[in-house]
């Protein structure tokens, strides 16, 4: 099965390149998002049986959380009938990444047939809270 686009909950499409996505992400905030996967055609992907998985890197490449659908750690198959996830970052502890650096992530999606992609690629800015 091809996947050439994803969409995000605010309508934006991207192809697979994977696309590179910018995120600024409040700290200890929730910052959950849908992810919704699409065929080439714009029908949903079933994810039933599927896994991904999201690690958040420093720029040296240390590993510092990962998301993952294994346990219910930070990303949920919502709706895998209509190639759906949601990401809570804040369910896995943001309170603990770094202030001030840009972190590197991707989303990685493995089918039920055993077949990778990797959705997108992308860079966090963490900012801390301003209003207590």
């Amino acid at each position: 099965q091809e996947i050439n686009t994803m969409a995000t909950t605010d309508a934006q499409l991207l192809s697979l390149r994977p696309p590179y996505v910018a995120l600024e992400w409040y700290r200890s905030r929730t910052t959950a998002f849908t992810v919704t996967v699409e065929d080439s055609a714009g029908n949903p992907v079933n994810l039933t049986g599927a896994s991904a998985t999201m690690q958040i890197k420093s720029a040296s490449g240390s590993v510092l959380l990962t998301l993952t659908t294994t346990g219910n750690a930070g990303i949920a198959l919502t709706n895998p009938a209509q190639g759906q996830m949601t990401i809570s970052p804040e369910a896995v502890g943001t309170g603990s990444l770094p202030i001030s650096n840009v972190l590197n992530t991707d989303l990685k999606l493995t089918l039920s047939s055993g077949v990778v992609y990797v959705l997108f690629r992308a860079t966090i800015t963490l900012i801390d809270k301003i209003t207590a």
